[in-house]
């Protein structure tokens, strides 16, 4: 949890806030997201890139817990490599990524949820055989952690 609050601090933590928020959410705390998944270092992914895209969008500043306003506590859900395109030989030669994660967003005030329990998913996909500048496993899993974490940020700085 620490983690999370020296890389807030060190991506830029401390902009200040516009008003697409509630009026008395200013602030955010971001532990660590649960990784409930066999694949290693989501939690570290997920968690940075939200971090990263609140800082970015400047709506709330992310704080340590104890100043919060708000906490956003989730967990990795989901995690399938799955094929999704076979040759003529019947053999993979494309792979379709898909992770969920299960987010909640409370008010640290009232210890009331501003909403809760809702999944976000993102998906990409890579192929066996490496084209030139072609996508990898990594780029797959990238491109789903970026639609998650795109569409929490959507939800947590929208007027709720």
């Amino acid at each position: 949890m620490l983690l999370a609050c020296a890389l807030a601090a060190a991506v830029g933590c401390g902009y200040g806030t516009t008003s697409r928020t509630a009026k008395d959410i200013k602030t955010i705390y971001v532990p660590f997201f649960e990784n409930k998944t066999s694949e290693p270092n989501l939690e570290i992914s997920v968690t940075e890139r939200i971090i990263q895209n609140l800082v970015t969008d400047n709506t709330l500043k992310v704080v340590p817990e104890n100043a919060a306003d708000a906490v956003l506590d989730g967990e990795i859900v989901g995690f399938k490599n799955e094929p999704f395109s076979f040759n003529q030989n019947l053999n993979a030669e494309e792979y379709h990524v898909v992770i969920t994660v299960v987010c909640t967003l409370y008010n640290r005030r009232t210890n009331e949820p501003i909403w809760e329990k809702r999944n976000f998913v993102g998906d990409g996909s890579y192929f066996v055989e490496q084209v030139e500048n072609g996508r990898t496993f990594d780029d797959a899993v990238e491109e789903s952690i970026k639609e998650i974490t795109e569409r929490i940020l959507n939800l947590t700085v929208q007027d709720w």
